[in-house]
Formats: C-alpha cells, sequence, structure tokens
C-alpha cells in the first residue's frame, strides 16, 4: 500500500471508503488513535453524498447563511467550526488543512472517487490488519517529511527519477539529503533568524513561508505587482 498522495505535498493522504455499515468510521478512528499513539497528529475528512448539513434550522449560525453569509463561524472556548455554505474539491480542502498547521497525516472517510490510496471496505469482507495499515502510513510519513525538505524538481542528477524515491533511500539509510546538489540552492531564498539564530528550513516550510508572505504583502496598499518585489524583510521585536 502507498500511502501518499499525487495531489497534495503537504501531509500523507489516505482514504477508507466502502459500503455502508462496513466498518469504515470505526476502522479510521483505530487508525487515528494508533497514529496518535506514535506521536503523530492527523486530520480526518468525512465525506457523505446528498444533500446534509450539520448546521441546525432555526440556529443563529443557519440565520447568518440564511440572511446571505457565505462563511459562518461558531467560537466557543472548545471549539471552532467553520461552516462554508459552498462545495470544495478534495484539493481545496486539502489546502485548506494545510493553513491550520502541519499534520502528519489527513485521514478521509469517504470519498472513493477520488485518486488517492485507499482501503475499499465491503460487506462480509474484513479490513486489512491494523497493525500493518499504521506501520504502512507511518512510513509515508516519515518519507513525505524526508520527501518535503528535499526541492521538488525530480531532475534525476541524484540518480535517481524523483525526489520520492531519493527520499525512500534517505528513510532506509542507502543515501542522504546530501545527495540533492541542488537542496541548498532551492532552500536559501528563505531565511528565517529568531534573536540572531538561523533556523534551517526544507522545501515544504520554505515555500509555505514564501507563499504565505507573498500571499498577505500582495493586498496591501502600495503593492502593485507582487512579482515586481525582489526581497521582503519582516521585523518583530518584543
Amino acid at each position: 500500500m502507498d500511502a501518499g498522495s499525487n495531489i497534495f505535498n503537504g501531509s500523507v493522504v489516505f482514504g477508507m471508503s466502502g459500503e455502508s455499515d462496513t466498518g469504515k468510521t470505526e476502522l479510521l478512528c483505530d487508525v487515528i488513535k494508533k497514529l496518535s499513539e506514535r506521536g503523530y497528529d492527523t486530520a480526518a475528512i468525512k465525506h457523505t453524498k446528498g444533500d446534509f448539513t450539520i448546521d441546525q434550522e432555526g440556529k443563529d449560525t443557519w440565520r447568518h447563511a440564511k440572511a446571505g453569509a457565505g462563511l459562518v463561524i461558531f467560537s466557543t472556548p472548545s471549539e471552532t467550526d467553520f461552516l462554508l455554505k459552498n462545495e470544495m474539491s478534495l484539493k481545496e480542502i486539502l489546502n485548506k488543512v494545510e493553513t491550520f498547521g502541519g499534520f502528519d497525516a489527513v485521514l478521509i472517510e469517504g470519498m472513493k472517487e477520488e485518486d488517492i490510496p485507499q482501503i475499499f471496505l465491503e460487506e462480509g469482507k474484513s479490513a486489512e490488519d491494523l497493525d500493518e495499515t499504521v506501520d504502512n502510513i507511518e512510513y509515508e510519513i516519515k518519507k513525505k517529511r524526508i520527501s518535503n525538505r528535499l526541492p521538488g524538481l525530480n531532475c534525476g542528477d541524484c540518480g535517481f527519477e524523483n525526489c520520492e524515491k531519493l527520499a525512500e533511500a534517505v528513510l532506509e539509510e542507502k543515501r542522504t539529503l546530501g545527495d540533492c546538489e541542488k537542496l541548498k540552492a532551492k532552500t536559501d531564498k528563505v531565511h528565517v533568524r529568531v534573536d540572531g539564530k538561523d533556523l534551517p528550513l526544507g522545501r515544504f516550510p520554505s515555500k509555505m513561508i514564501d507563499n504565505t508572505m507573498k500571499g498577505m504583502i500582495s493586498s496591501l496598499k502600495g503593492i502593485d505587482d507582487i512579482d515586481e518585489v525582489k526581497k521582503i524583510e519582516i521585523e518583530i521585536e518584543e
């Protein structure tokens, strides 16, 4: 089982789908529990077909949406719920998940039509061994962490056909990150210093900081074209 995903770079994506009452939710919860016990952070997506909403008619949030709000946020001391009143593709959902923090794995119940690694459960058939499933997802998480530190150019200069293959070799201790000649050049344009100390950045955090800063700054007055900006400096003092 390959628990990777070709539509998302931040986390490992893995799905569980199948017929009703085949144990999808139970399996998903068991996998989440075991990954949590191993120290990994997970996000879960539940997909269902049909016209369904967790909002309740007559409630304040329902009234906000009925009045025309495209996004309704329900905030309490224990949780924050975002109710976006339109359908989103899986890729759009995963991109939003990325903004909430670094999850090691995103586990999906449903969405069997999506091109993602997944287990399909059928009535009368048992699921793949739980520990084997968790072991495979953990392997992919470790490989993804290494892959996210590589430039993602798939140039082949390291002797492998793509960065993922090199990451796999690094994970299995057959090669090292030093075998990627372009790694340093790819991440050199983003520098983070805290109290004068340089923090090492891999490809994924470097790219995330770059995109986030450009997105925020592009909306400010005085910035006509963010692509023409050569250097961004931000200094925060406490």
